[in-house]
């Protein structure tokens, strides 16, 4: 109480000493001026405030220990993990989930769905959207006119492989159709985790009392999912890091054609949703998309050539289900700009048509001129999205 009484009175002179080891260059302040400065003092008081903060999270979390929910354990066995939830009106907060079926969320079932949650809110409600998530990248992702035809582009038409032990997330209601396709691609070996949507039918929930190993979580806030307004935290060694969410939305009147070839109408539409894959995937990230359906993608390397040459091999690749074409024809999506042409040229010469990128190297003009060599259209969106 002291040293909060003090810290609010640092305008009026008050010097506020929390930490024993501030006590030394603060003597010698006093030495060599006489007086403590206005930024001495601020910085103390903030320093107090911060110390509160903790001591009275601390507080709270013993008197709320029982909201507090222990997991499992964390990202591996040998890791303790908990879920705190916090009070929010977001209707998409994982807690507001209802769960119908199955065992308890692990920690990496969460950053899943939390990921999944995301994708789905950057598809938006226009139409129906599945995707499927494994270790919080998606390895399928599909929009449709129907959300049993999303969910087979999102599954099939994917990373079937990778997709295995994952999540899926639809922005519909799970129907009794799509429950025994679900129910029949697990008899299949095609299992995954944790299936989230807005609502289910009795039906469906009946068809997966079958399979009780897949957990169901239900939130009606799905069937339109908004993107989230909270702020981003990223705690790191020594202090926190935040920032505003990335809902910057690129539309079709915000892309630069740079090309002399002119995308087609469909192509803009495979171009703006490789885009919203593309922000959904770890960096370095390239998706290749075709007809609304991620067709494979590169994520997670330190160079983009590196991510172009996986987002093709993954793509031709027959042991994951794969058509020896299936790249042909498709749009591609950086998720940064292109820093030299060997990445476009890679994806180029597997079939891609047209690519979205940021724009913005000093070298941008010899990625244009080999989409030009190869009569290929590209659009710049001028803003990058990283995902780290």
């Amino acid at each position: 109480a002291m040293l909060r009484a003090a810290a609010k009175n640092f305008n009026n002179g008050v010097v506020v000493i929390s930490d024993l080891q501030d006590a030394v260059p603060l003597s010698r302040e006093i030495e060599k001026y006489g007086v403590v400065g206005f930024e001495t003092r601020k910085k103390l008081s903030a320093k107090v405030f911060r110390l509160m903060e903790k001591y009275d999270g601390e507080i709270a979390r013993y008197l709320d220990k029982n909201l507090v929910k222990k997991l499992r354990y964390g990202e591996n066995p040998n890791q303790e993990g908990w879920f705190e939830p916090e009070e929010t009106k977001d209707n998409l907060a994982i807690q507001k989930f209802k769960q119908l079926q199955g065992k308890e969320l692990s920690f990496n079932n969460y950053l899943d769905i939390d990921a999944a949650i995301f994708a789905l809110a950057q598809a938006g409600s226009g139409e129906p959207a599945c995707v499927v998530i494994k270790h919080t990248n998606p390895t399928g992702y599909s929009a449709k006119k129907s959300i049993l035809v999303a969910y087979e582009g999102a599954w099939y038409g994917g990373d079937p492989l990778a997709a295995f032990g994952g999540i899926v997330g639809v922005n519909r209601q799970v129907d009794k159709k799509l429950a025994e396709k679900i129910l029949f691609d697990q008899r299949k070996k095609k299992f995954f985790e944790v299936l989230i949507a807005p609502s289910i039918t009795q039906e469906a929930l009946q068809i997966f009392s079958a399979q009780k190993n897949i957990r169901v979580l239900v939130n009606r806030a799905l069937r339109g999912p908004k993107l989230s307004k909270e702020v981003d935290f990223k705690k790191v060694r020594g202090g926190v890091l935040y920032q505003e969410p990335d809902n910057k939305q690129i539309m079709a009147r915000d892309l630069k054609i740079v090309t002399k070839k002119k995308p087609t109408k469909k192509q803009i539409e495979d171009l703006l949703f490789a885009w919203k894959a593309v922000k959904i995937s770890k960096s370095n990230a390239i998706c290749l998309v075709k007809n609304m359906i991620l067709i494979s993608s590169g994520v997670g390397q330190q160079d983009r050539k590196e991510s172009c040459r996986l987002a093709v091999a993954k793509g031709v690749d027959k042991s994951r289900g794969k058509s020896k074409y299936s790249t042909r024809g498709t749009a591609a999506a950086s998720d940064a700009f292109f820093p030299f042409s060997d990445g476009p040229e890679i994806l180029i010469k597997a079939g891609v048509s047209s690519i979205i990128q940021p724009g913005g190297s000093v070298r941008d003009q010899e990625v244009i001129d080999i989409c030009n060599r190869y009569n290929i259209s590209m659009v710049f969106t001028g803003t990058r999205s990283f995902r780290h």
